[in-house]
């Protein structure tokens, strides 16, 4: 881009990304779930049939809704920062992704190594007593 040449607005997949890499800011954990949706402009769910009370509360206040609340060590959270600052240049993606990694710390740490969740919205909750080989394959590489 020379100086002066505007910015191009950033295409559906990229708006997609860099909304997935924020969904973690919104949880208590700060480590994104596994699978979360929206409600369409139609009112339509995109997470399937129609959401309970607390997701319509979750979805007011954070623009999306969790379906999946445990996260089993997927690389994604890592994966969607670094490819959204490759994308965009901003460095608040590698700022997120090092505020992953502070989280993997704390609530995923076990004596032996690492868990993933049961739910990434309760800070005391617990952990799933297994650890994905993609972890050691797909996540670690990012740190």
């Amino acid at each position: 881009m020379h100086a002066g040449t505007p910015t191009p607005a950033p295409s559906t997949s990229l708006s997609l990304l860099i909304f997935s890499c924020g969904t973690e800011r919104h949880v208590r954990t700060k480590i994104g779930p596994e699978a979360f949706a929206f409600i369409s402009s139609d009112g339509s769910f995109t997470g399937g049939s129609a959401i309970t009370p607390d997701q319509a509360k979750f979805y007011s206040q954070h623009g999306f809704y969790i379906t999946a609340s445990d996260y089993i060590l997927r690389p994604e959270v890592l994966e969607s920062n670094f490819y959204a600052w490759r994308a965009t240049g901003n460095t608040k993606y590698l700022d997120r992704a090092a505020s992953a990694v502070q989280s993997f710390n704390t609530f995923l740490q076990t004596t032996t190594g690492y868990a993933g969740l049961n739910d990434v919205n309760n800070k005391n909750g617990t952990k799933i007593d297994d650890t994905e080989s993609f972890w050691f394959a797909e996540v670690l590489k990012y740190l």
